[in-house]
């Protein structure tokens, strides 16, 4: 099917069931996941106790946003694993942070699109995806003020 089937509407309808959304379920679980061991690793490696007190309550966040997650797989009948994927560093604390921040914003766009995607066909999913989109914004607002914090030419 092209993309002119597609927008309006006249290729063979795609039908969506709970079952169908779990693949996509389990690798945001993944990335939540593994974002939250990230952020911690990150945490333990500031320079400062401030900053990592913040990175420390973002990371709790992010599990807390991992097992919304996990908790959805699992009502659908799915099956969490706890694979390990390999975290992503920087050269100092304040690239460590603007990598958490970049992934985060990544993440968030993500939901937005599954959100899309799935409405108006699977609701409670849609619901999850948008409750998920707005804790990355509180997210994204917390790594961006640790971000200014630790750059040092942020206040000249």
């Amino acid at each position: 099917m092209g993309l002119w089937e597609r927008l309006i509407g006249t290729g063979p309808v795609e039908e969506k069931d709970a079952r169908s959304v779990l693949p996509e379920l389990l690798a945001s679980y993944g990335e939540e996941v593994r974002l939250a061991r990230q952020i911690r690793e990150h945490a333990d490696q500031a320079p400062h106790q401030i900053g990592a007190q913040q990175l420390h309550a973002v990371a709790e966040e992010q599990d807390r946003l991992a097992q919304l997650l996990r908790d959805k797989i699992t009502a659908l009948g799915g099956e969490v694993s706890d694979h390990l994927a390999p975290l992503r560093g920087g050269k100092n604390h304040w690239a460590r942070v603007a990598r958490d921040l970049e992934e985060t914003q990544a993440l968030r766009r993500h939901y937005n699109e599954q959100a899309i995607r799935w409405d108006p066909h699977l609701p409670d999913v849609v619901e999850l995806y948008r409750m998920l989109e707005q804790e990355k914004n509180r997210i994204i607002a917390a790594l961006r003020d640790i971000a200014l914090r630790a750059d040092p030419h942020a206040l000249d």
